[in-house]
């Protein structure tokens, strides 16, 4: 494979990342506003913004994943602090952007 087509290949996904979230980025602001609460609705979401922060991680779209995470604390606060860490554990290993207390 040539340098252009693997440059190209990466492009187009993180094209469709980006073309992911705008999308999902309603949907979860439509799940903040209208109270939802059905956890796997939220969930599936939460799955989807850890995809799309694997290859389209900006600002804007890591603060929609962490306002999703802060509405679902209080719905289920385990599975939350289960989707931080799986976070942490794939883009943020050093705690740089989503914070990481040590005691």
């Amino acid at each position: 494979m040539e340098k252009q087509e693997l440059y190209d290949m990466c492009k187009s996904i993180i094209d469709l990342n980006k073309q992911r979230y705008v999308i999902i980025k309603d949907e979860i602001e439509d799940i903040i506003r209208n109270n939802i609460s059905d956890n796997m609705k939220i969930e599936r979401k939460l799955d989807e913004m850890l995809d799309i922060l694997l290859f389209y991680e900006t600002n804007e779209s890591l603060l929609t994943f962490r306002k999703l995470c802060k509405y679902y604390f209080y719905i289920n606060p385990q599975a939350t602090v289960d989707y931080i860490n799986y976070y942490r554990k794939q883009n943020n290993p050093e705690g740089v952007k989503f914070g990481n207390r040590k005691k």
